[in-house]
């Protein structure tokens, strides 16, 4: 795989960013804690940028003055080596947050009655217990909270050419992954050895963090939100999985199937059915299109499909797509009410399925916007895999 380049020098270029938004919004300064928003703005990727009930991360962005990073006694090594962040300071005690310790932070970026922005909304979380928020709350009654999530997602929505990179090398990594897959099938196997053979190849191309989710057989076409069983592929089964791997945090996410003994007249047909619907999303991914009306577009050649439907899947799960990046499943939310226009540089997954007595029919495409056509990042093989008897 192609070696990319360090995301160290676009930092300094989102801290800016972020405090011309703080500055547009009226915000004094952000507070965030662990997870994908502290890493977008330090590089604290690993442990360091992983969720943690027992050493919780803070950090503190006013919008003048330097940044401040607090952590862990036990990660203070780490956060000095893999970020840039001058001011870090460190805490001793387990499970909590330290209040002390960010007290005197905002104290010294004379942030007591700041107007400070924080993950309060918008499909982000505080990872941090909602009593412990209260206690910051309590000890701060002079602040006025906001909610920072639109700040955030305007920035993490719109990728930088080494983000894109990353996630075009994790989705390269998927596509190998699945021919390898699928080749490697062979009727006996169970479930849970396909889904190890999935997870072994993403690891061995590189690929960090595999996910698989897999489905196979009559009875189980509607249950997706699942991984390998015991259950045994046999012929006439369609194998379903959707799976992504992580580059330095950045996901894909896309699925693909096979048939054993090699796909139907009728599954071909549905098989073809969903890629011209999915296709109809794709070539509408460009700059100024409202991805309410790719929803709509989607959601209408779906109720036309002349298919004996189980389920809608795009229906049940209320859109055809979702942004992808630092989360597997980002906003925006591609459904009918989500008012985001696209822009270039986003990337986004165009997903409408459905799911039959005889198969699973869902093509994720993971796709970027650029000034002109869309670029699709997945794989380009839709067919169903004729897996050998």
């Amino acid at each position: 795989m192609t070696e990319l380049g360090s995301l160290r020098d676009e930092y300094p270029q989102r801290i800016a960013r972020a405090r011309e938004l703080m500055e547009e919004g009226g915000l004094d300064a952000l507070l965030l804690f662990t997870g994908p928003n502290l890493v977008y703005f330090t590089g604290a990727t690993g442990m360091l940028g992983g969720r943690s009930g027992s050493r919780p991360f803070i950090y503190l962005l006013p919008r003048q003055g330097e940044p401040t990073l607090i952590v862990h006694d036990g990660r203070q090594f780490e956060a000095r080596a893999l970020t840039d962040v001058a001011d870090i300071r460190t805490y001793p005690r387990l499970s909590r947050l330290p209040l002390e310790t960010v007290l005197g932070a905002i104290e010294d970026h004379n942030l007591k009655q700041g107007r400070i922005g924080a993950e309060l909304g918008g499909e982000m979380v505080l990872d941090l217990p909602f009593g412990e928020f209260m206690r910051l709350q309590a000890a701060l009654q002079q602040v006025e909270w906001e909610d920072a999530s639109t700040l955030l997602w305007a920035m993490r929505m719109v990728k930088s050419e080494g983000e894109i990179a990353r996630v075009a090398q994790a989705c390269a990594i998927t596509s190998e992954a699945y021919a390898r897959t699928f080749e490697a099938i062979v009727p006996g196997m169970t479930e849970a050895e396909i889904e190890r053979t999935m997870w072994g190849n993403m690891l061995a191309l590189g690929g960090a963090s595999p996910w698989v989710m897999l489905t196979s057989g009559p009875g189980n076409y509607d249950v997706l939100m699942k991984g390998g069983t015991a259950r045994v592929v046999e012929p006439g089964d369609m194998v379903w999985m959707d799976c992504g791997c992580a580059i330095d945090g950045y996901w894909s996410d896309f699925g693909r199937a096979g048939v054993v003994g090699g796909p139907s007249a009728e599954q071909k047909e549905a098989q073809r059915a969903i890629r011209e619907i999915t296709q109809i999303g794709v070539e509408m991914v460009r700059p100024g299109v409202p991805v309410a009306e790719i929803a709509q577009r989607c959601n209408e050649a779906l109720k036309a499909l002349d298919l004996p439907i189980t389920s809608n899947i795009s229906g049940l799960a209320d859109r055809v797509g979702h942004g992808l990046g630092m989360n597997i499943t980002e906003l925006p939310s591609l459904n009918e009410e989500d008012s985001t226009v696209l822009e270039p540089g986003m990337i986004v997954t165009i997903e409408p399925g459905v799911a039959t007595e005889y198969g699973t029919f869902h093509i994720e495409e993971n796709v970027l916007v650029t000034d002109e056509e869309p670029r699709v990042l997945s794989s380009p093989h839709w067919q169903l895999w004729s897996i050998p008897v």
